[in-house]
């Protein structure tokens, strides 16, 4: 009888402190969410300065090719629903051929790893970039740095 009390508590400490991670998200943010990142799959919401941050999967429809790693992606928006800032992780294609132009003309060893697309409040397009040497014995990433491109591929830093 008293292992099934124990275990009744820990069941109950249990999912006390697993509803304690996902907060209780306002209808004004789920909805702005919802307008802004119609494709957005499996969906998780934190708690963060500006108040909510939504993580989430695009769908095919964003941008996938069959056979490419899934891309995800952040949405930050205030209490109130306002969108604060978006970044998605996107394909190396769609970072602007002037930006691939100006990293193999800096960087001719290296390689773009990743693309972060990032969408300000203002719907100002920017885009860091992951620049890599190639990958060590191991298969981790060697030798990499950040760059960050306008929306037309022109470097910002780099």
């Amino acid at each position: 009888m008293k292992k099934y009390l124990l275990l009744g508590v820990y069941g109950l400490l249990a999912t006390t402190t697993l509803a304690q991670h996902s907060p209780q998200v306002p209808t004004p943010v789920l909805q702005a969410f919802a307008k802004a990142q119609p494709q957005a799959a499996h969906v998780a919401w934190h708690q963060c300065p500006v108040g909510y941050e939504a993580v989430f999967e695009q769908r095919p429809a964003q941008g996938r090719l069959p056979g490419e790693r899934k891309y995800r992606g952040v949405a930050r928006l205030t209490p109130a629903g306002e969108l604060v800032e978006t970044r998605l992780d996107v394909p190396a294609r769609t970072l602007p051929p002037l930006g691939h132009t100006a990293v193999s003309q800096r960087y001719p060893r290296r390689q773009v790893d990743r693309i972060i697309q990032v969408v300000d409040a203002k719907g100002e397009v920017t885009y860091e970039a992951k620049i890599c040497e190639g990958k060590d014995k191991n298969g981790k990433d060697k030798d990499c740095q950040t760059s960050r491109f306008d929306a037309n591929g022109r470097p910002l830093t780099i």
